[in-house]
């Protein structure tokens, strides 16, 4: 957990209109959440290596480094923070790597906007507890 007044939400997702809309929906959470987005897997390693981050949204599929990648990456970096994956290709196939990479959960594709701020809110929460 950062040591800042807000927490650092990343999401990533090679669809520009994902990124658009997961952030203005987490934006609405409230001013105590910073939220960040990364196109691909490499950006968002970019970003997670400048600083850390509570929480890190990825979609599973994407060019070059997927979810999955870029989740291994990321708990090398740091253990401790908190991953939700998502996909539009069924979690439950996932779900071996998910237990392996002690993934928060997996959404599967489409989101709605309730599902992902409930996942979000609960998700940190856990960890604080």
């Amino acid at each position: 957990m950062s040591m800042k007044n807000s927490e650092r939400i990343l999401v990533v997702d090679d669809d520009e209109r994902v990124l658009f809309v997961f952030h203005d929906a987490l934006m609405r959470l409230g001013c105590e959440f910073e939220i960040v987005t990364a196109r691909n897997g490499r950006e968002a390693l970019e970003k997670a290596r400048d600083a850390p981050f509570d929480l890190i949204i990825t979609d599973l599929r994407m060019p070059d480094v997927d979810g999955i990648a870029l989740t291994e990456a990321i708990r090398e970096m740091d253990t401790g923070v908190v991953v939700i994956w998502m996909t539009a290709f069924g979690c439950y196939t996932f779900r071996a790597e998910a237990v392996r990479l002690a993934v928060y959960c997996c959404l599967d594709k489409p989101v709605e906007i309730g599902e992902i701020r409930d996942a979000v809110r609960q998700a940190l929460r856990a960890e604080k507890a």
